[in-house]
């Protein structure tokens, strides 16, 4: 996926631990549901090296650089699902928290959280990935983990456009298996494709990713069918910014990698960032990606 917040009345806030987000778009109340958290936990998981761009497929000017001493940028695109998934045999787990669970709602911080999984290989033939979203993380509110659900889709990797660059295409159904509140959301059947162009094809390495797709159940708190897009660019191995279209908002974030070494990333994002919804809302997400666990 950006953030799970109320949505038809159910309790769900946001504890991101990424990533982009898997998330779809802010709904008509302003909140933002279940699956967009969920889908932007996945999206926060494709790094470069993996089912995008990897070091072989770099520029030769960049490795003469020495620029391998360090990952090339990563990049993704906030808040909605992209092309690409995650690789065969890796996982990922993230959460969120923002300051607000619904428009004009005082009653605080609330979290979520999900784990993931990736099978098979988009190159050679089509990838998998299944993701597990714990969308009640706070006792109070009525018990640990009442309300979650199931997401699974399927994706291609396909050439890129540029040298050095990759596509991606997915199709995949959001909320198809829920329990608890999640019930009361409908499930969101989507298509979405993607590419990596590289910028500087001759002098170094910036990712810009390009996002598309559709879904049937995105805006009016996941009732109505809408169309979803997004940029996002990598600057250096530690920061990346991109700004998405979701359906009734705009969502944007700043991903940054603390740790080079590993593949962790926190993003700083904001929903409704323009208040079309009048439900500007801050948010905080945190990933850690795991790979060859299978």
């Amino acid at each position: 996926m950006a953030t799970v917040f109320k949505s038809r009345g159910s309790r769900t806030a946001a504890l991101f631990l990424l990533l982009a987000m898997p998330a779809s778009a802010v709904q008509a109340q302003g909140a933002m549901s279940e699956q967009e958290f969920l889908d932007y936990l996945r999206s926060l998981s494709e790094p470069v090296s993996s089912d995008t761009a990897s070091f072989s497929e770099l520029p030769g000017s960049v490795q003469s650089l020495g620029m391998l001493s360090a990952p090339p940028p990563s990049v993704s695109t906030f808040g909605i699902n992209s092309g690409f998934g995650l690789p065969g045999g890796s996982a990922f787990v993230a959460g969120a928290l923002t300051d607000s669970g619904e428009r004009n709602d005082e009653n605080g911080v609330d979290g979520s959280g999900a784990i993931g999984f990736g099978f098979g290989d988009s190159g050679q033939s089509v990838g998998a990935d299944l993701t597990i979203g714990i969308v009640s993380t706070n006792p109070s509110d009525g018990g640990f983990a009442e309300d979650g659900n199931v997401n699974a889709r399927i994706f291609k990797k396909l050439p890129g456009i540029t040298s050095g660059g990759v596509s991606g295409m997915s199709v995949g159904v959001a909320n198809g298996l829920r329990w608890g509140n999640s019930k009361d959301i409908d499930r969101n059947y989507f298509i979405s494709g993607s590419t990596i162009v590289n910028l500087r094809s001759d002098s170094g390495y910036t990712p810009l990713m390009l996002t598309a797709g559709y879904g049937t159940a995105v805006k009016n708190i996941e009732r109505d069918p809408a169309a979803f897009a997004g940029v996002g660019v990598g600057f250096t191995s530690r920061f990346s910014a991109s700004v998405s279209w979701g359906g009734d908002e705009w969502m944007a974030g700043l991903g940054i990698r603390p740790f080079l070494g590993h593949n962790a990333q926190i993003t700083l994002g904001v929903g409704d960032a323009t208040n079309r919804l009048d439900g500007r809302r801050w948010i905080i997400t945190g990933s850690w990606f795991l790979e060859d666990l299978f």
